[in-house]
Parts: C-alpha cells; structure tokens; sequence
C-alpha cells in the first residue's frame, strides 16, 4: 500500500504524520516551534530549527513504517532567508504575525501600491535590505521554499502558486511573479524561486528506508479546504480562516470584494492556476494563548473546562482583536475590546467570552464569504484545534445559517496534503458530524453587542488603521 509521510508546518508547532491509501493516519508525532516575540511588532522564529526539527519528525515517522512521497503543507507569509549555494538560513525568519514593516506598507499605499504587513513582500525586501550586502547570493522564501530546498540539500529551487500568491507579489495569473512589484520593492525575480504546479515532484529527500519525493507543498488553508468534502471551509487555528474553492480560472476580483474577501488559489495544474476566496482574521487560538500568558489559563486545553463554570448573565463580550481586525471590516490598528464586564464576572467568565468572540469573527467571516462569493453552501466544514471546543463550535453553529460539519480530524491539512499526494478524489475523504447550535436566543444578543464592540475595537492605533492591501 502506498503512503505518504505529510508535514504540517504550524506558527507554533510541527507535525509528521504518516498517511495511507485509505487516507488513514497511521502514526502522528508532533513538536512545539518557539516563537520569539519583541515588543509590540517583532515576531520571529529559527528557520535551522525548524529544519532540523521537521527531519527529526520525518524519521519518527521513517520509524512507524515506509513512505515513498512526502506532502508539505505550512502556515503562509513567513519570510526566510537563506544562501542559494547551499541550504543555510541567514538570520532569524520573520513570522507571518510580523507587523515591523507596516509602516512600509502605509508609505507604499500613499504611493498608489497596495501590500499588507502580514503578507510576505515587504518581509522579503526586509530580509534583503538586512542581509544581502553580505550575502550576495541571497534567496528569500516562504516556507515551503525552505524546506523544499533544505531537504533536498539544495538540489531544487521551487515555491507553488498556492503559496506565491500569498506573498502579494504574483500577478493576475497566479502562477507568475509580477516584476512591476518586485522592482517597487527593490527586489529581482532572482531572490525568489519558480513557480510550480502544487503537486509535482520536486527531488528526493533521504530516509533511513530510502528516498521519499517532495510530491505537494501547498499552503496550510488550502490544504485544509482540500481536506474538506464541503466546497467551503471555517479553520479555527493560530487565526480564523474561512475558504471557498470556486473553480475559477480567474480570480473573482482584483483586491477585496464587497465583504473584505480576497481572492486565492485553490489548485494549480500544467501552469494554470484555480481560484476561490478567503476571509481572514488574525486571532483564535492566539487569543486563547494571551489568556494563557496572562495567566488566566494554565494551558489553552482548559479553556471549555474553565468557561463552562461562567455564569451566563456575567459573561463579557470580547472582541479578540490582538492583531487587528479582519473581514469584512480590515483594520489592523483595530485592537482587543473586553465590554460590559459585570462585577461579578470572574476568570470563567472572561475566558467564556473570549470564546464566544471568536465564534462571532468566524460567523463574520462565514457572512463575508458567502456575500462576496455568491454561492450556494450546502455545508461549511469546520477544522483546527480550536473548532474541537464544543463552547466555540456550537457558538458559531448557532450564527451561521448553513450546516456546519465538523471534520473527523482536527489536522484536515494532513489529510488535504495526503489526499493530493496520493491522487485520491474529494469524495473519498470521510464524512464529519454536524455540530449542534448553542442557545440561539442568548448568542443572537450576544453577537449584536460583539458588533457593538467591534466598533469600539476600531483604530485603536490609527498609524496602523491606514494601512490597506
């Protein structure tokens, strides 16, 4: 039986997961990734380390049994820099989370060129502008560039359309990269790799049972969206991503659409790219960590035992924009709103809350996808370590008009990634169970004062508010 060994590159944590032909998971190892945070803005983390510990990973699974294909799917917009004679990072990887070039995205925009600050292209120019007068040779990437390039011990150069497009510096094909934008940003097209199909063979890495060809490396909420039966998807991780693969051959608009939508790549094949939309908002299981180092929570696995004990009538509403606001509003100098906290309101109490305020971003981002997409959703899958908290869950099964299907894994990248590197259609994928609402009377008030707070969460650090992409 044919199998494949999937990593899942995290914000926070790796995994390794070995899948089989009936899209079993066979064995799973995973390992935390340290993320350096300094100050307001900076948020790093060790590229080498990530390496290393991602081969550590593939030879557990080595160990569990044979694989002949490895399937690579990872967070998007990371930046890394490393030398292109051979696979060694320079410097420390800028996160996706990064904000320190914001305010080259705001000077970018008053010249008429739109780039976000949790997009990678600013990254890279500031990668570049850091480190390639000593580099001369210097190559910027993704995450996939890295390890694609780092596993094969620098024998292939190569990035996919899935995670290109998230760099804002591709053009309207998808599969190109735009040289009008690198030259803005003083960059070349040799800083960057080419462009592939998602799936392709891209070299052999070496096992202790032999080589394994990188097959796929596709972007994790995509890879999570091919691991859905349903055409749409919510992903309640790290942040809030909700997709719908519309099979267009061209993107549905040229920036943002009516709802804050923005067009993605969903698949690529002989060069050709497919497209759908994506909403976002930047925190979920981030803002569940802050309770954590806030000490509210001694982990974030006790969050739905800590919020059940919540009194009802004394539950907060938060709006858990650490990072700035997403769609369909986009406002990154929006920031954190914790409203009409009762006396009485304790830990339990905050911690329901915050529950409750993702539940209430995901519902917006449900709205915003299904205004902007026009489609009809039968059902909208739902995957990520946070959607297995049944207090999040039936929160947002109780906003969200259509069924919602909560997947049979959490990790529905794993099996998005192995379903393309093995050649298995949609339809085989297993089928999940439909979440049950909450209380739909009390959520319904609660979701008209989390939009009351919404607007007391804006342009909280207006420097930021001006930024736009």
């Amino acid at each position: 039986m044919t199998t494949v060994a999937v990593l899942d590159v995290g914000s926070s944590s790796l995994r390794a997961s070995l899948v089989d032909e009936s899209l079993a998971v066979l064995a799973s190892y995973a390992t935390p990734l340290q993320l350096l945070r300094e100050g307001t803005a900076n948020v790093t983390f060790d590229p080498m380390e990530m390496l290393h510990r991602c081969q550590q990973l593939l030879g557990k699974v080595a160990s569990a049994g044979s694989f002949d294909r490895i399937a690579i799917t990872n967070q998007r917009s990371s930046a890394i820099a490393f030398e292109r004679n051979r696979p060694r990072a320079i410097g420390m990887a800028i996160s996706w989370e990064d904000l320190r070039t914001a305010s080259q995205c705001l000077a970018l925009s008053r010249a008429g060129a739109a780039f976000a600050p949790n997009q990678s292209a600013t990254k890279f120019a500031w990668l570049l502008d850091r480190y390639g007068s000593e580099y001369p040779d210097l190559m910027v990437g993704t995450i996939d560039t890295w390890l694609t390039f780092a596993l094969t011990e620098g024998r292939v150069l190569a990035t996919d359309a899935t995670n290109a497009a998230m760099t804002g510096l591709v053009d309207s094909s998808g599969v190109r990269w735009d040289t009008s934008k690198l030259e803005l940003l003083g960059m070349s097209i040799d800083n960057l790799a080419p462009i592939i199909d998602v799936v392709a063979n891209r070299g052999d890495y070496v096992t202790a049972n032999g080589p394994a060809s990188i097959m796929v490396t596709l972007a994790d909420q995509q890879a999570s969206l091919a691991g859905q039966r349903a055409k749409a998807k919510v992903t309640l991780g790290t942040s809030a991503v909700a997709d719908v693969d519309l099979a267009e051959d061209t993107p549905r608009y040229d920036r943002r659409g009516p709802q804050g939508t923005f067009p993605i790549i969903t698949a690529t094949a002989s060069g050709r790219a497919t497209f759908g939309l994506e909403a976002f908002w930047m925190n979920a299981g981030s803002a569940i960590g802050w309770l954590v180092r806030n000490g509210l929570l001694n982990s974030p696995d006790d969050s739905e035992q800590v919020a059940a004990k919540a009194i009802p009538e004394a539950i907060p509403t938060v709006v858990p924009a650490h990072s700035g606001i997403g769609a369909p509003i986009w406002d990154f100098g929006g920031r954190c709103v914790i409203a009409n906290l009762a006396p009485t309101a304790g830990r339990p109490e905050i911690v329901h809350g915050f529950l409750l305020g993702i539940a209430c971003a995901a519902a917006d981002l449900i709205g915003a996808l299904t205004h902007d997409s026009s489609a009809r959703l039968e059902s909208i899958g739902l995957d990520g370590k946070v959607a297995s908290n049944t207090i999040v869950a039936s929160a947002l099964a109780a906003l969200t008009p259509q069924p919602l299907v909560l997947s049979p894994s959490p990790e529905a990248t794993t099996l998005g990634a192995a379903r393309l590197a093995l050649g298995i259609p949609r339809e085989a994928l297993p089928r999940g169970r439909i979440v049950e609402p909450g209380d739909t009377a009390f959520l319904a008030h609660y979701y008209e004062q989390y939009h009351q707070g919404l607007e007391l969460a804006r342009e909280a650090l207006p420097a930021l508010s001006r930024v736009s992409f």
